[in-house]
């Protein structure tokens, strides 16, 4: 998780607990050592972060390694012009923080699984 916004990377930690997600918070430029050393299932970065997150986010997609990850990002709803460039250099899903608040347990956990027969 790539959130320096400490109240809401507080949300996300609370709801990776009641989902039993392991999280691991870092800054943007901590990030590709990161994941190329714990393998993550997904990561989370704020895109309006300091930091230029779009240019932590083409680094990971650069990166043979980990490129692969998913990642879901989330910005202010009326700055459609980041979430163009965040779709742009490969983020999916990209999200207002208001839909990205009301996905947050299916983003952590996965979507839900139809029943087993």
């Amino acid at each position: 998780m790539v959130v320096p916004d400490l109240f809401f990377a507080t949300r996300i930690g609370e709801a990776a607990r009641a989902a039993e997600v392991t999280l691991i918070a870092c800054a943007a430029g901590d990030a590709l050592e990161v994941c190329r050393r714990e393998r993550p299932d997904l990561v989370i970065v704020d895109l309006q972060g300091r930091d230029d997150p779009l240019d932590m986010v083409r680094g990971l997609r650069s990166d043979p390694a980990v490129g692969g990850v998913p990642i879901a990002g989330f910005y202010a709803h009326v700055d459609q012009e980041t979430r163009r460039a965040a779709e742009a250099v490969g983020v999916n899903p990209v999200l207002p923080r208001s839909a990205f608040t009301a996905r947050l347990g299916e983003l952590l956990t996965g979507p839900p699984r139809p029943p087993q027969r």
